[in-house]
């Protein structure tokens, strides 16, 4: 049995092993470096940085057609890993006659959460108002305002990507298989920056993600069987091309961006639902044969048994995977191998 001298030695001694291990805490808190070796799971998880936030600007204008504004969203991330980030231009869908820039809300939060990139999500004209080309003026003209405001949303004017999907998907394309012509670029004016560029502000863009957008608008209008189809079709393409896409073959041919690949074209990743029945899978699968042709980059994933519109986490993933390699050079290997949709957009 203890004496009461022991007793008060031994409490004496915890009570200064507690007393340090109290100060050690602190001092973790306080930024010091903890022991060597020595586990720390409470201290890791206490430490860890809080998620970055999508700060979003709603409604801001990038150009004027015909005396009306053409808006767009800005996602940026509250704390950006870099002074200039890439940018990713998103257009949606809805066969080009509906649709809102609000779409691209569902997509760009969770690339620019980040820290990575700056989204940006556009409105376009519509059919049966305006047919084509004004849907890609449009974009051109909206790629350029982003690298007129590059220094407003801390964007790199060097490293910008287009996303579209459907309809959407088929002006990404085209703005990624087009460049330097007038009659494509169109003269929609774009926001003065505070000082002016050294040379005229470029619509190229450096990677093209496209899901189930149509690439070849001839081939598709041929996909068409059904005289329920038919008529749908033209429901769609007749006023995109102000007539008949039989009547209209020139104008049909120059909107199919698969013939306008050659080996300068940026990367594409082309994702499509194997069994969609609005936009064919067999006409990613010639786009992309098209682009390994010519020399260009392209990655072709197939969203396994599913149809038009597809969401999932895995899907993200290969996206951020693929704008990583090619606007951070990041040494990543794109996979190609089917993913699974987890739904339909919302």
């Amino acid at each position: 049995m203890r004496s009461d001298r022991d007793l008060k030695a031994h409490r004496r001694a915890r009570t200064i092993a507690v007393a340090a291990v109290l100060l050690a805490g602190l001092s973790g808190c306080a930024g010091a470096q903890a022991t060597a070796g020595a586990p720390e799971p409470r201290a890791a998880a206490s430490a860890s940085p809080r998620p970055i936030a999508v700060v979003v600007e709603r409604g801001v204008e990038y150009t004027r057609a015909g005396g009306e504004a053409l808006l767009a969203d800005v996602l940026r991330p509250d704390r950006p890993s870099a002074a200039r980030l890439p940018a990713v231009v998103y257009i949606h869908g809805g066969s080009w006659r509906r649709g809102t820039r609000e779409q691209g809300h569902e997509l760009l939060p969770q690339l620019v959460a980040t820290g990575r990139y700056v989204g940006l999500t556009i409105e376009y004209r519509f059919t049966p108002a305006f047919s084509w080309p004004a849907q890609l003026h449009d974009a051109r003209a909206a790629v350029r305002w982003a690298r007129a405001a590059a220094g407003r949303y801390g964007i790199d004017p060097e490293r910008i990507a287009v996303w579209g999907e459907s309809a959407g998907g088929q002006i990404a394309s085209m703005l990624g298989t087009t460049d330097g012509d007038a009659a494509i670029e169109g003269d929609l004016p774009s926001p003065q920056d505070p000082r002016p560029p050294a040379r005229p502000l470029s619509s190229r863009v450096q990677a093209v993600v496209n899901f189930c957008g149509p690439t070849d608008m001839e081939a598709f209008f041929a996909s068409a069987s059904t005289p329920e189809e038919i008529a749908e079709m033209h429901g769609r393409l007749d006023p995109l091309f102000n007539g008949p896409p039989p009547e209209r073959a020139d104008l049909v041919r120059s909107a199919s961006a698969i013939h306008h690949v050659d080996a300068r074209d940026p990367p594409f990743l082309l994702m499509h639902g194997t069994r969609d029945e609005v936009v064919p899978y067999r006409l990613s699968e010639a786009m992309h044969r098209a682009l390994l042709r010519a020399g260009a980059p392209s990655v072709l994933v197939p969203v396994a048994a599913w149809g038009h519109g597809f969401r999932g986490a895995e899907i993200d993933r290969r996206v951020l995977a693929f704008l990583d390699r090619h606007l951070w050079s990041a040494p990543i290997v794109v996979s190609s191998e089917p993913v699974r949709a987890e739904r339909t957009p919302d």
